[in-house]
């Protein structure tokens, strides 16, 4: 077996090198590669899948715009497209001048067992609840790190934080999920 059948995917920082060149199929596989963490970055914000689509494909169109200016050595390319989308996101809030509701988008699993499923979502409803009370960094950070397993580094730089604050704005959130927790079991 070759080495391409081996590994199907194919690397971000080379894939930005070539869509830097001009290379519109490098492009469209990074698209696919990050096409689900960004549709569900949005989609936990505005609740709509309309409008998630239409969100969605006006961050990669900047992304596309724009590859020619991204400098490998400074980002990696997941976090140059959470950047866009993030910064999209608070073009659209603005334009539509409403305050975002956080939302978790519900994954359904075919197979399993319905009181399972109950489960699930009413665990879902009660983190989703507790998460769209935090304030909007502290959101943003447990968003980011924990549902789209961002790491510090990573979380920084699309917040335009430093690591340390990241770090000080999770630690403060978790410590603020927790006591809402608790009072919701008291």
């Amino acid at each position: 077996m070759n080495e391409d059948n081996r590994s199907k995917k194919k690397d971000p920082r080379e894939l930005i090198a070539r869509a830097k060149d001009g290379d519109r199929d490098a492009f469209g596989e990074l698209y696919a590669e990050y096409f689900t963490p960004i549709w569900r970055y949005i989609f936990y914000r505005v609740r709509s899948r309309e409008e998630t689509e239409d969100i969605v494909q006006n961050v990669f169109i900047k992304a596309f715009q724009s590859v020619s200016r991204f400098e490998q050595q400074k980002v990696d390319p997941l976090a140059y497209f959470y950047t866009i989308a993030r910064n999209t996101l608070i073009d659209y809030w603005r334009k539509k001048k409403d305050v975002p509701i956080e939302h978790a988008a519900l994954i359904r699993d075919n197979d399993a067992d319905p009181h399972e499923l109950v489960s699930k979502m009413e665990s879902r409803t009660l983190a989703h609840n507790a998460i769209a009370k935090l304030e909007g960094d502290q959101r943003e950070v447990i968003v980011l790190r924990f549902i789209n397993d961002m790491s510090v580094r990573e979380t920084a730089h699309i917040m335009g934080k430093t690591e340390a604050a990241v770090r000080q704005m999770q630690l403060r959130a978790l410590r603020a999920l927790r006591g809402q927790f608790t009072k919701e079991i008291s």
